[in-house]
């Protein structure tokens, strides 16, 4: 497995899955600036490929409607990015990202986990 560390996220890359896992560094505050940053270091990690993605956003992690607009919107995502699997360790993070999938409505085919390995399960299942 590939790994990098940002300041802001640590990336996995799993070839054989063609999974990245992207784990947000906890005690933080994404506003449009972080996000555009992280968006950079997805494009700068990965390149040209098409891949799913597990969002870690841990438990501890707060974000602007700004910020999720523009990762909604980013045009890298919606052309390299198959689905994405978001996974969230608290119910304040899980109230967030669920109102981000139902009102937002991202393009890339985007569903909310509580267990990593049932994220993994459903992202392998669309390859099918």
């Amino acid at each position: 497995m590939r790994t990098k560390d940002y300041p802001l996220a640590k990336l996995e890359f799993d070839e054989q899955k063609n999974i990245l896992f992207y784990r947000v560094k906890q005690d933080q505050v994404v506003d449009v600036a972080e996000i555009k940053e992280m968006l950079v270091y997805v494009q700068e990690f990965m390149g040209p490929v098409r891949h799913y993605a597990v969002i870690d956003f841990g438990g501890n992690l707060s974000s602007s409607t700004e910020a999720r607009q523009v990762y909604a919107d980013a045009e890298y995502l919606q052309k390299w990015r198959i689905a994405d699997a978001f996974l969230v360790k608290s119910l304040p993070v899980r109230l967030i990202a669920n109102f981000f999938i139902k009102v937002t409505k991202p393009k890339v085919n985007t569903r909310l986990f509580v267990d990593e390995s049932a994220a993994i399960n459903w992202l392998e299942s669309l390859k099918e």
